[in-house]
């Protein structure tokens, strides 16, 4: 299996699910900057989006959902996807609710990335408030699962990593934004979750060859494998 995925300082869901299921040493990790043109994985994924697992016969798998699904199948335990039923539904719910607060903070970024004067305040003062909601609620769920581990938590690892002050991700409007303040219960529990194996270990993982050249690679062997399928 190849992971194509973006090398961020954050907490990507994909890695640590493979490493919580063992996985791991069955990928190839082949690094992606999706902003640069000379990175186009549009071959193989026609949305052209990280992180996108290939399989062993071209089969392409792209949406962290369906990867970190199709992982967590690969070997019975540490269950992280609940069989139906309530626990599954409420997993699914947070894990949304991680993953949108994350695509609301890159937008944030992208728009901060543009030159002062063409930014749009009113961008800003639009997502900030769903960023704010979306961590209070996770507060929330954190008094009440507090030592749950399944695929909702290891999606909120995802958002809490990227908005960290640390990393420097900030707007005009909010710099050097920590959301641990008034959340007592979700800064406890990230800082539990940091000490566990699988995000140790993804913190600690290099790129390895993030050329364009390796990408080109890496995707004519998805092709051909595809072309022997």
């Amino acid at each position: 299996m190849k992971l194509f995925y973006s090398p961020t300082p954050s907490l990507h869901k994909a890695p640590i699910v493979a490493r919580e299921k063992g996985v791991w040493p069955r990928i190839e990790v082949v690094p992606v900057y999706p902003y640069k043109p000379a990175y186009d994985i549009g071959a193989i994924n026609p949305l052209a989006k990280t992180p996108t697992l290939t399989l062993d016969d071209g089969t392409a798998l792209y949406g962290s959902q369906l990867i970190c699904e199709y992982l967590d199948s690969l070997t019975p335990e540490p269950l992280l996807f609940p069989p139906a039923g309530p626990a599954r539904w409420d997993a699914l719910r947070r894990m949304a609710l991680a993953d949108t607060v994350f695509e609301t903070m890159v937008a944030i970024n992208l728009e901060n990335g543009r030159p002062a004067a063409t930014r749009r305040r009113d961008h800003f003062e639009r997502q900030w408030p769903k960023i704010v909601r979306g961590l209070d609620q996770m507060e929330r769920d954190a008094v009440i699962l507090e030592d749950s581990w399944d695929i909702g938590r290891v999606a909120t690892l995802h958002p809490l990593s990227y908005i960290d002050p640390a990393r420097g991700a900030e707007d005009p409007l909010h710099p050097h934004y920590d959301w641990r303040p008034g959340r007592p219960a979700l800064a406890r529990w990230y800082e539990a979750q940091s000490a566990r194996p699988s995000v140790v270990a993804q913190r600690a993982t290099e790129a390895g060859d993030d050329s364009a050249e390796n990408l080109a690679r890496q995707i004519d062997a998805v092709l051909q494998a595809r072309g022997n399928s």
